[in-house]
């Protein structure tokens, strides 16, 4: 048995003994849609400990080509032609944990694997953020992503729960106050760290921001939380939506990135290395990837026609191509001066968008920016919805993204089939 055989076997034993110890009769095996959505199947545990962990399952490659509203479209990749064939979903073993929000289960998240050629499906969006990180690897960087996540609670037919716009009250709504508790205290059992949670700028919208992570731990967190909310929202009699503009005038939801590259598990960005306001050369570079590229992000972090409601003025989701340091207006917020806590935060993306996709657009655009020598455009400061000093606008349709997206560094660092394939349903999303 080789090196992979026997820590597999490993895996499988310590596995094993944490389904006896909580007492496990089911095991959900995940995956990320194109969307973000967490799909997969529920295995029996002695059937997951005799086969399914060590070999995964069989699923329809179709999984990948599923509208917003689950409705299969048809794309140059995987069609009626191809007839939507199995792929292999194969457990990531190290991620097993029980889930704490639901007895005798637990979960791993999983890649998927083609039949054809054993390789990693070119769709699978864990596969693609991998992928970022290995590019990374290779240049001698780590990453630490955290991640920001607002939603709504809602009312059964998917009303506001409360009228109330009162950002970070600890008094207004109280009564919101017990399934909040409940999201934070099972997702810090799950091992997941939750910094902190408040009532933000809409009413009944709640942020709650989760501690940094490897870039992939970091999008199977924000995915499975997600779910966990809105698990935990219906046993309360709510509802809870992410998505990006439920209702005109009030707040859209964002999904706020923030990273910071590592080497040697010392933060990168941190190390000064002249004077002056932005004096790490690494983190200009990157920023510059960023700017350079944040028009083409777009179509990843605002994936259907409601996103580019979000962004408007005063809304506090950026409309411009802009950066600064600790200025929420601005699309990429540079936090510096702070030892290992400097980092920059990129709020482009709206709360519905796919964690793995996105974090993976980030890292391929600061990547670029690493692979070059860009020129920072002049800081934003002030209130940069009045004046955005010039910087280029966000796009302001799916169309407008689509077209800055193809034939961008980032949809060529993603991958030709799957920014082909990609780019077939945001056309068929924009109708």
């Amino acid at each position: 048995m080789g090196e992979e055989g026997t820590s597999w076997a490993a895996e499988l034993e310590r596995i094993s003994r944490v389904i006896a110890e909580h007492d496990i009769d089911t095991v959900e095996i995940a995956f990320p849609d194109t969307w973000g959505a967490m799909r997969g199947k529920r295995i029996p545990a002695a059937q997951f400990l005799r086969s399914a962990g060590a070999k995964g399952v069989a699923a329809a490659d179709a999984a990948f080509v599923f509208d917003i509203r689950g409705d299969i479209v048809e794309v140059p990749m995987i069609n009626m032609t191809t007839g939507y064939g199995d792929m292999q979903v194969v457990p990531d073993l190290p991620t097993f944990r029980p889930i704490t929000w639901r007895e005798g289960t637990a979960i791993v998240f999983a890649d998927c694997i083609s039949h054809v050629t054993h390789e990693r499906l070119v769709l699978d969006p864990r596969g693609i953020l991998r992928r970022q990180v290995e590019r990374l690897g290779e240049r001698g960087f780590d990453v630490l992503v955290a991640t920001e996540i607002e939603f709504y609670f809602t009312t059964p037919d998917w009303q506001p729960a409360f009228d109330a716009i009162q950002c970070y009250s600890l008094t207004t709504q109280l009564e919101f106050e017990a399934p909040i508790r409940e999201i934070r205290r099972c997702f810090e059992a799950f091992g997941a760290v939750v910094e902190a949670s408040n009532i933000e700028y809409g009413p009944a919208q709640i942020e709650i921001n989760l501690g940094p992570l490897d870039a992939i731990s970091a999008a199977d967190t924000a995915m499975v939380f997600k779910h966990v909310i809105k698990e935990i929202a219906r046993r309360h009699g709510l509802r809870a939506t992410f998505m990006a503009k439920p209702w005109t005038g009030m707040s859209g939801s964002g999904l706020h990135v923030h990273q910071s590259l590592q080497r040697d598990g010392q933060n990168a960005f941190a190390v000064a290395e002249d004077d002056g306001l932005f004096s790490n050369d690494l983190m200009r570079r990157w920023l510059g990837g960023l700017l350079d590229n944040a028009r083409a992000l777009t179509a990843i972090g605002l994936t259907n026609i409601n996103g580019y409601k979000r962004a408007t003025p005063y809304s506090f989701a950026p409309t411009h191509v802009t950066w600064g340091t600790d200025n929420r207006g601005v699309a990429l917020r540079c936090l510096t001066g702070i030892g290992n806590a400097t980092r920059i935060e990129y709020r482009g993306a709206a709360a519905d968008a796919n964690p793995y996709l996105v974090i993976a657009g980030v890292l391929a655009a600061g990547l670029d920016g690493l692979d070059r020598e860009p020129t920072l455009p002049p800081i934003a400061a002030g209130d940069v919805y009045a004046d955005p000093g010039g910087a280029a606008p966000i796009p302001g349709s799916l169309e407008e993204a689509i077209a800055e997206f193809e034939g961008s560094a980032v949809a060529e660092a993603l991958g030709a089939e799957f920014a082909e394939n990609f780019t077939t349903l945001l056309r068929w999303e924009a109708g």
